[in-house]
């Protein structure tokens, strides 16, 4: 029972972070963003940084869920599976370089 409500719990929050946040939340563009090409260059490295040990943990943590999915129904296992993928596309995947 405790198994099954942690393995809940964890596939929830995967999904929390796996959520593309949308175009009407982002702020106004200005016209002029020379600061923004800057911000860009230099916000490049850390981000990179910051992308592979979140990349590694977002597998570690994926994989045993998508082989404990197996347990579960065919459609609750190809669901699972599928969100699991979108995070850790979303998590390792592009971008590379931060873009102004």
């Amino acid at each position: 029972m405790w198994n099954r409500a942690l393995a809940i719990l964890l596939f929830l929050s995967l999904a929390a972070c796996a959520a593309a946040p949308r175009e009407a939340d982002a702020p106004p563009r200005r016209a002029d963003a020379g600061g923004d090409k800057f911000l860009a260059i230099l916000g490049t490295p850390f981000l990179i940084a910051l992308k592979i040990p979140v990349c590694v943990v977002s597998i570690a943590v994926a994989a045993p869920l998508a082989g404990a999915s197996a347990f579960g129904g065919e459609g609750s296992a190809r669901a699972t599976r599928r969100v699991l993928g979108e995070g850790i596309e979303q998590n390792c995947g592009p971008p590379y370089v931060l873009t102004p």
